[in-house]
């Protein structure tokens, strides 16, 4: 009975966050709203903008809905208990056994004294970890196995950000960091909400688009000043930004005329969060990494996905899978190829490079596919139940190209997954240094 009825919810919840009526056809009614505020009355009856003028959902705007929202999550994970533990599947990454060392030299890694620019700074020297972006950075979904579990965030298994166990068993960029400074903090530790004790530095949050970044940037710095762990003049920090997937799986075909203003829009997003983290943020290193949602749910379609995809894709991606917006998915997938394109042309500003402060595009990403490994052979074991989130092992694959990307010179990284430790860079006494557009 409880599966059924947690089922039942999910189809309701997700049904919520990708509202398909079809009213929004309709003459729009204006309610112009902040975050803050907004009638519910209108919102239920009628489009509202944002006074970004970004048309959203009726619900969103409502306090009392979004509480309720949080209510129904809360319950729905205590219902449900932690999946972040699992230990066996087809969908983790291959155990490496204690007698396998790490690949990497770790001695003389982590500087002393401390680096006073951010171009001098080796993999030990990063203090802080922190992490902005949407469900694929809170690993939502990572060790689900039904499809009612695809509302659990696994945090503590996130490529970027997550600190669950170690680099044997959940490969994440934390986990690779902490063997080179074993006093790394920020990272998710277990599966949580972003407003959970376990969530630390990872703001990341589902169905979260491009728009929603600086909002989530300040949020984030407000977390991390009130932690009295964090040496704000100090400490060394990397931030990994990832975001861009939901506007064009779940957000564009709600929008009025979005093909002709969304990649202008996400620009000045991604501009405004830079901007507000150079100014806040000493000591900071971004890696920017574009979204693998929309190359992967592409390369997906050239094989029989299972019957549960099939189900939950029309919900979770509407504007690519969807009855009603699907006609217009290679129009959107072209729009995502822009932003990709306009991300790593944002990460060139000069106003984004200084001692104290850089942003380094990280591509492992921009060529995604489940044809990624050497035989040529599709591995559906690195996507979630769902198709659209990414497994456990799919986090431990993405943390190895991350990792990769970070000691690769500028221009010259790799843009497609690889298999696990099939690469594996490491820092030489001749490279020591983590890369950077002044240091490549």
């Amino acid at each position: 009975m409880i599966p059924r009825i947690t089922a039942l919810l999910l189809v309701s919840v997700l049904c919520t966050l990708h509202a398909t009526d079809a009213t929004l056809a309709g003459p729009p009614v204006r309610n112009r709203i902040s975050r803050e505020r907004g009638n519910i009355l209108k919102n239920l009856t009628g489009t509202q903008e944002y006074e970004n003028h970004i048309v959203t959902s009726r619900l969103d705007a409502s306090e009392p809905v979004r509480m309720m929202y949080r209510g129904i999550r809360e319950v729905y994970n205590r219902l449900l208990g932690p999946t972040g533990m699992r230990d066996e599947g087809v969908s983790l990454q291959a155990r490496v056994p204690p007698n396998v060392r790490f690949p990497c030299d770790v001695r003389g890694y982590r500087s002393e004294p401390p680096p006073t620019s951010v171009h001098r700074l080796r993999p030990g020297d990063f203090d802080v970890v922190a992490a902005l972006g949407d469900s694929l950075t809170s690993a939502t979904g990572a060790n689900s196995r039904q499809v009612w579990e695809l509302l659990i965030d696994n945090r503590g298994l996130s490529w970027c950000i997550g600190g669950q166990g170690t680099w044997r068993t959940h490969l994440t960029l934390p986990n690779i960091l902490k063997e080179f400074n074993p006093r790394l903090f920020g990272y998710s530790f277990a599966d949580s909400y972003n407003v959970h004790l376990p969530s630390q530095f990872n703001v990341a949050e589902i169905i979260a688009t491009t728009s929603d970044m600086p909002y989530n940037a300040a949020s984030l710095v407000e977390r991390m000043k009130s932690d009295p762990r964090v040496n704000w003049s100090k400490h060394w920090k990397l931030l990994t930004l990832m975001i861009g997937g939901n506007d064009f799986c779940s957000d564009v075909c709600y929008q009025t005329n979005a093909t002709e203003w969304i990649n202008r829009d996400q620009e000045k997003y991604l501009l405004t969060t830079l901007h507000y983290l150079k100014k806040t943020m000493p000591r900071t290193m971004v890696n920017l990494v574009p979204s693998p949602l929309i190359n992967l749910s592409f390369s997906i379609d050239k094989v029989q996905a299972p019957l549960t995809c099939q189900f939950v894709r029309p919900i979770e991606c509407s504007c690519l899978y969807g009855p009603k917006y699907s006609a217009r998915r290679n129009l959107y997938r072209e729009l995502e190829r822009r932003f990709v394109k306009i991300m790593e042309r944002v990460s060139h500003r000069p106003e984004f490079h200084s001692d104290d402060f850089t942003v380094v595009y990280q591509p492992f990403y921009r060529d995604a596919s489940v044809f990624y490994r050497r035989d040529g052979k599709p591995d559906l074991s690195i996507m979630a139940i769902d198709c659209v989130h990414l497994s456990q092992k799919g986090h431990a694959v993405s943390a190895n190209g991350l990792w990769n990307n970070m000691l690769e010179p500028v221009r010259h990284k790799t843009t497609v997954l690889r298999e696990l430790f099939q690469d594996f860079k490491c820092p030489t006494p001749q490279n020591p240094y983590v890369r950077t557009y002044y240091n490549s």
